[in-house]
This record gives structure tokens, C-alpha cells and sequence, in this order.
């Protein structure tokens, strides 16, 4: 099999209002929109795009369609590959959610702690890594790009990585930043690129 270039970009800024949002279906921002489409250049100049999936969410979803119509390249929208649920919590503003369990994002990855009504860390992960092989049986070429969430890009670079989620989240993939993976399959993925949006568009 011939290596590939994996690039996993995530959407830009939403107005979230200082909540949590999960699977909450918000559209970007004129900045969200404006970063992701500076970014976009950016990956697009490493390689020619030769797959897509994304997130159905319309942060990602509405980017992602755009951008494979015309580049004239196939696009999975993946259910699978949504952010996670976060239940009761979802939608909370997270100064409460902080005071009450400051600790919450590393209690939710290590599985000791799941919001009433939420995805466990556990069927988050099963789901996002199921729906990313889903994609990779049917990814072609040697650029495929997915355009997802925080949580989703975490939870495969620590898979393909060989790290803990909590130290993937420390890679920090900004709102409109993209990383990317060199892949060859029986061998080890290292990450080459970890980029911020570019806010001046230069």
C-alpha cells in the first residue's frame, strides 16, 4: 500500500456563548468560515485533495460540500464522525460545569465520569474510530482530508499516534487548524504538520 497524507481539519469558530457544545448543530462564524478557507489553502498547496469525509454537522458539513465540489473529489459525510454527546451538560454554560467538576475533561477521557444522558469516553471512541475505518475502506488516493471536531481529532490522533487521549489534547487542533498525519499502513504514522488558522489571511 502507498503512504498517504491524512489531514484532520477542524472546524472554525462557532458563538457558542461560553457553552458546551457537543452534537448541538451550530453553523461558523464569519471569522469560523474565514480561517477554515485560509487553512484550506494552505492544505491544498501540500498536495491536491484526493478524498474527503466529514462530520454531518453543519460546521463541518457545509465547508466540507463547498470545498469537494470544487475540487471535484468524492465526500463521505459520516455520521460516526460527529462530536461527542455531552447529555445534560450539552449546551451548559462551562464556568458551571468547571466550578462544579473542575476537572471534567480529563474525568470524561479516563471514563470516570459520563453527563447524565452523554456518550461514555468509551462510545465515543468506539464510534469515532469504527466510522474513521469505515472511511478508510473506501478512501482513495494519497491526500484524504477529514473535516471534523476537537473531540474527533483527538481521539484518532492519540489512536494513530500510539498516545493517551490526554496527551493528543495537549497537541491542541485550534477552531480552523488542521494537522497532519503521514500514513503507511504496518508502519508507525508520525505527525508532520500542526498549524494554527492563519486570522490575517496571509
Amino acid at each position: 500500500m502507498n503512504p498517504y497524507t491524512l489531514t484532520l481539519l477542524r472546524h472554525g469558530d462557532i458563538n457558542h456563548q461560553g457553552r458546551l457544545i457537543g452534537n448541538t448543530d451550530l453553523p461558523l462564524t464569519e471569522r469560523g468560515a474565514a480561517d477554515m478557507a485560509a487553512s484550506w489553502q494552505r492544505i491544498v498547496r501540500h498536495a491536491p485533495v484526493t478524498s474527503m469525509a466529514t462530520s454531518p454537522l453543519l460546521r463541518c458539513r457545509e465547508f466540507a460540500v463547498q470545498q469537494a465540489l470544487a475540487c471535484g473529489v468524492p465526500l463521505q459525510v459520516a455520521p460516526l464522525l460527529a462530536e461527542c454527546h455531552f447529555g445534560a451538560w450539552e449546551n451548559r454554560p462551562l464556568a458551571d460545569i468547571a466550578a462544579t467538576t473542575p476537572d471534567w475533561q480529563t474525568l470524561l477521557a479516563r471514563g470516570l465520569l459520563t453527563p447524565e444522558g452523554g456518550e461514555s469516553f468509551e462510545q465515543f471512541r468506539t464510534r469515532v474510530l469504527t466510522g474513521f475505518a469505515d472511511w478508510m475502506q473506501q478512501a482513495r488516493g494519497s491526500h484524504r482530508v477529514l473535516v471534523s471536531h476537537g473531540g474527533v481529532i483527538n481521539v484518532l490522533l492519540a489512536e494513530l499516534l500510539g498516545t493517551d487521549f490526554n496527551v493528543a489534547r495537549l497537541m491542541a487542533v485550534q477552531r480552523g487548524g488542521f494537522a497532519q498525519v503521514s500514513m503507511l499502513e504496518g508502519h508507525p504514522a508520525y505527525l508532520t504538520r500542526l498549524e494554527a488558522p492563519d486570522h490575517g489571511g496571509h
